[in-house]
């Protein structure tokens, strides 16, 4: 069996794809606010400015010009 390339904090589920390791989540910040994101689903979401990140097979893609409001009514 060859070793996997993989970082050891994403692993595929049972249909191949990647899940988020939440346990890094205290060392990220919303690149737009720098505010404190908290996991929902398959998204970030930013407590202080309320962009929401998706998650990419187990990567989160924190850029702000992908990002989507979370409540566009605020």
């Amino acid at each position: 069996m060859r070793p996997s390339n993989k970082p050891g904090s994403i692993e595929a589920n049972s249909r191949g794809s990647y899940a988020f390791d939440s346990s890094v989540l205290d060392q990220l910040a919303c690149p737009a606010c720098l505010g404190n994101l908290k996991l929902a689903e398959s998204e970030l979401i930013c407590a202080a400015c309320d962009l929401a990140y998706p998650i990419v097979d187990g990567i989160p893609v924190l850029i702000s010009e992908c990002a989507e409001k979370e409540n566009p009514s605020k």
